[in-house]
């Protein structure tokens, strides 16, 4: 199977960290130079996954990513960010709008691959074992549909939180460290230097609300858990 990878900005740094996916032979590599276009191309036919570099020429990276999020093609598209440098504002930043994975864009090209790789194998696998609805206490998860409804209303979850609370919900009473968490979620190791757990679950709990958000509990040195919504006092 043939993967359709969408790079957006970057120039010639772009173009060597691709290379590392042409040489695979299983991906099929377009490259536009500016966010506008990007947008038009991911509009037009939505690749497998985006792979966008932080300083677009005509809009800033992450000011780009919000717009994507905004269309019906890229809410759910899988994308890599790709920056000449990595601080914690802009990570920070850019998981809370759901990107999959940060890299720097003087990284090696083959650890590029595994990254890509490791995004696309857990977007697809989700997909082919997409699981029954769930329903604890008043929060109703269906995700072969990606939606979410608490006491009847419909809640919009980006796709990081919709798989966080996916998982959660899931192993609910369980315990869930952070290192399986990164895992899960994210494909990431657990030696990650990331705060996308951290900003996920703040998200999370403002969208489900006080009540509800307060099932998401955090276990101090530990993780997180799903509360069992009978245990929580009314």
């Amino acid at each position: 199977m043939s993967y359709r990878v969408l790079a957006i900005g970057g120039g010639t740094n772009m173009s060597a960290l691709l290379g590392g996916c042409a040489s695979e032979g299983n991906y099929i590599l377009d490259i536009v130079e500016t966010g506008t276009e990007g947008l038009r191309r991911i509009t037009e036919h939505t690749p497998d996954l985006a792979l966008v570099d932080i300083d677009l020429p005509d809009i800033e990276g992450l000011a780009w990513l919000k717009v994507l999020r905004q269309t019906d093609s890229g809410r759910g598209l899988p994308v890599i960010v790709a920056s000449r440098r990595k601080t914690d504002d802009e990570v920070s930043e850019a998981f809370s709008w759901g990107v999959d994975d940060f890299v720097q864009k003087d990284c090696d090209p083959a650890e590029l691959v595994a990254r890509v790789r490791t995004v696309l194998r857990r977007r697809f696998e989700r997909e082919e074992r997409a699981g029954a609805s769930l329903s604890l206490g008043d929060v109703a998860l269906d995700p072969g549909r990606h939606r979410c409804s608490v006491r009847g209303t419909k809640v919009s979850l980006r796709p990081r939180e919709f798989e966080l609370l996916e998982v959660l919900m899931r192993k609910a009473g369980r315990v869930l460290n952070r290192a399986y968490l990164l895992e899960t979620v994210w494909g990431m190791t657990s030696d990650a230097d990331t705060r996308a757990i951290d900003v996920t679950v703040s998200r999370l709990r403002r969208a489900l609300g006080s009540r509800a958000g307060s099932w998401v509990e955090t276990v101090e040195r530990y993780g997180y858990r799903f509360r069992d919504p009978e245990e929580t006092v009314r």
